[in-house]
């Protein structure tokens, strides 16, 4: 290989993400962690010291094994998979116009490896009932039960993505309204209820949390992560579903506030447009799967239809191909 060998072309790609392509830094993250999984995968798979791979082992069908492992040893998602794909792609494509020539035919071969098609599921959302009682169940008498009810209520109200939230600092929060900072640096701000701002006051006052700090923490004082979000909902969950059975149909998770939120603004009869807006959406065909996850919509539509009148059934002539067609 030559000069721009494999650890050099990898330090020179991370930089021009970030100088270069101006990447947020939850998209560098998520390409990081891809290339920490590939390393140690190529570690395991061809027996070669994680400092010694080079473009020779960088071939499709390593990756093609490396996908494979990521869907069935650690059970991701044809979505992540897909994810962890792209973030390859790219460094291939930026790899090629620094390394060895002879990694120009392998590096073909892996930009051709397809995506996976994914079933878009159907929405599950919470009513507002099942929200009122989740918001209800932490203990206001602990200091991480008060945190945790605000910080689920902040959800709620904003619509914001779990990393929008827990990215707020206090002095952004001001005259009811609160500046999230969004997926693909895109920012905006969101109305909050007058006893949302009142609470975060309060919370801010009595934990001692200067402007420029963020307003969620752990108890060591550390900015809260999604790992210990997603684990303090767990135990809410746990707590409302004994006086909520339904939430045990739905899988809750940090993101299904923000899926209600927009829910129950469409049945509030807010515009779609407004709700794309409100969400952050850069896409206004992303708000349209909340019409397919409200089945009492359907329904009201499905009533201003009148029935067709069944067609008089015509006899077809069998055909034993036609017959083998149809059954497939």
């Amino acid at each position: 290989m030559s000069a721009d060998g494999f650890p050099g072309v990898l330090h020179r790609f991370f930089g021009y993400l970030q100088s270069d392509r101006n990447l947020s830094g939850h998209t560098i993250w998520a390409y990081r962690d891809t290339f920490r999984l590939l390393l140690r995968f190529l570690h395991e798979y061809l027996k070669v010291p994680i400092d010694r791979i080079g473009f020779e082992h960088l071939t499709a069908e390593s990756i093609l094994r490396f996908l494979e492992h990521l869907q069935g040893r650690r059970r991701n998602s044809i979505r992540t998979r897909n994810a962890r794909l792209a973030a390859v792609r790219a460094f291939v494509q930026y790899a090629l116009g620094f390394a060895d020539p002879r990694f120009l035919l392998e590096g073909q071969r892996i930009l051709k490896i397809p995506q996976k098609r994914t079933v878009k599921p159907v929405l599950g959302c919470m009513d507002r009932h099942e929200v009122d009682e989740l918001l209800a169940a932490p203990d206001s008498a602990t200091w991480t039960g008060r945190r945790d009810h605000l910080l689920f209520t902040l959800l709620y109200n904003t619509g914001g993505r779990i990393s929008e939230v827990l990215g707020i600092k206090a002095n952004e929060v001001h005259r009811r309204i609160v500046h999230l900072h969004g997926k693909g640096r895109k920012e905006r701000d969101v109305p909050i209820w007058p006893q949302v701002q009142q609470e975060i006051r309060t919370w801010c006052a009595e934990n001692q949390i200067r402007a420029d700090q963020y307003v969620f923490s752990g108890a060591n004082g550390v900015p809260l992560s999604r790992r210990g979000a997603a684990l303090r909902l767990k135990k809410a969950v746990d707590r409302a579903a004994r006086r909520c059975p339904s939430l045990q149909k739905h899988k809750v998770t940090l993101h299904s506030f923000r899926h209600a939120t927009a829910l129950h603004l469409l049945q509030a009869g807010v515009a779609l447009e407004v709700i794309a807006l409100w969400m952050g959406h850069e896409q206004p065909i992303t708000t349209h799967g909340y019409i397919e996850a409200d089945l009492q919509m359907k329904r009201k539509s499905l009533q201003r239809l009148q029935t067709p009148i069944p067609a008089r059934r015509v006899p077809r002539q069998t055909s034993h191909l036609l017959s083998f067609l149809e059954a497939l």
